[in-house]
């Protein structure tokens, strides 16, 4: 009876601390997202004022394919040296460049510079997200990885949430000004750097490169994870990132601060489901992961009532719904489709596809909506359906 007393005691301990170090990480993405998504809530319609082609903010996808090559980079520099130090080093710049770029996005003038920003704040998140990405998978474990990464995902998402929101006030109390904007939003991006000393101080040593022998690069990386690894990717050329939806908005003559508002209600979705579909995850499994290209589709059929108040509500849920099914999903099943000391070059490669493909998607998306509304909801549809029929296969 002692020994059993003793075994929930120490199982408690061990939830406790799981649970502070995922709420320590969580603060750092919620500082970072106050400020990341803050200025992605109003970069489209700031290009779109500026007199910026419509093709610029499909480019401006180009930091999704910095971000993810960068993670494959970061992935395998962790993986090859595995030292605690580098792998901490990589986190603390990441957060580093994300703050500086937002900052200097308040004295960009030209559309040219501010993708120049963009590019170098995307660059840092790719450093620093597959390492985070271990972290929280090795700790979770205990707890379920999918309710883990939901649990980061709430925190995340409430500075994903309140970012936009204070761009959208500070928009509207200031005459519009973007740059008063970008300023405000560089704070909290700070802030998170400095936490980042805190989640390193406890657990500075992450299980995944602490094995003291180089790594064996794309050695152990399974079939299935290849094949959902596919499925996630051609996802990615479909969906509809919130620079298009936002400069499209722009167009039909809805106010910034409207737009940054929208971007607050989809990013509040994200976050109220994130715990609720990491524990669907971790019930269901990788079946879940079917549900992500339905998702996306439907935001393809919403595009077209976007011009009214309710149309354009409504996409708003549906796209943070799409977010948030991608973000807790796959990044689950990565964790699940590979051993432990592969994770760092597993989140890598996944991020390099995914970033590939959401950059062409991106240049696409903007070519044909510049054609038609309507083709582009059927490339939306055909490419959506493409992944459904790739995951579904492999889920058997």
């Amino acid at each position: 009876m002692k020994a059993l007393r003793l075994s929930l005691r120490d199982q408690g301990s061990t939830v406790r601390t799981t649970l502070v170090i995922l709420v320590s990480l969580g603060l750092v993405s919620f500082f970072a997202d106050m400020a990341y998504q803050g200025s992605v809530s109003i970069r489209g319609s700031y290009l779109s004022s500026i007199g910026a082609p419509l093709i610029v903010a499909g480019v401006l996808n180009i930091g999704w394919l910095v971000n993810y090559s960068s993670r494959f980079l970061s992935g395998l520099i962790s993986d090859y040296f595995r030292k605690p130090v580098l792998f901490w080093m990589l986190v603390f710049l990441g957060y580093f460049f994300n703050a500086v770029a937002i900052l200097l996005l308040a004295y960009a003038r030209s559309w040219e510079i501010i993708v120049l920003l963009i590019v170098f704040e995307r660059f840092g998140k790719g450093l620093r997200t597959p390492m985070r990405d271990v972290i929280i998978s090795e700790i979770s474990e205990g707890i379920g990885k999918g309710l883990g990464f939901g649990i980061h995902g709430v925190l995340d998402q409430a500075g994903s949430v309140l970012g936009p929101l204070i761009a959208s006030l500070i928009l509207a109390s200031r005459s519009q000004s973007y740059p008063d904007a970008f300023l405000m939003l560089a704070i909290p991006g700070f802030i998170a750097v400095m936490l980042v000393a805190v989640a390193w101080f406890m657990y500075p040593k992450p299980r995944a490169v602490t094995g003291g022998k180089h790594g064996t690069g794309f050695k152990g990386l399974t079939r299935e994870y290849y094949v959902y690894i596919l499925g996630l990717a051609v996802f990615s050329l479909g969906y509809v990132s919130w620079d298009i939806i936002g400069y499209y908005s722009r167009n039909l003559g809805f106010q910034p601060d409207y737009i940054a508002l929208l971007y607050t209600i989809a990013m509040l979705v994200d976050g109220l489901l994130s715990i609720p579909l990491g524990a669907l995850y971790d019930r269901v499994g990788l079946r879940t992961v079917i549900l992500v290209p339905l998702a996306a589709t439907s935001v393809g059929f919403l595009l077209p009532i976007l011009p009214g108040v309710y149309g354009s509500l409504l996409l708003a849920v549906v796209w943070g719904l799409a977010t948030s099914l991608f973000e807790t999903t796959s990044k689950a099943a990565v964790a699940d489709l590979v051993s432990v000391e592969k994770r760092s070059i597993a989140y890598g490669f996944y991020g390099l596809v995914n970033g590939i493909l959401l950059f062409i998607g991106g240049l696409v998306q903007s070519m044909l909506l510049g054609v038609s509304l309507s083709i582009l909801i059927l490339y939306i549809t055909v490419v959506e359906l493409a992944s459904l029929i790739i995951l579904l296969k492999a889920g058997r």
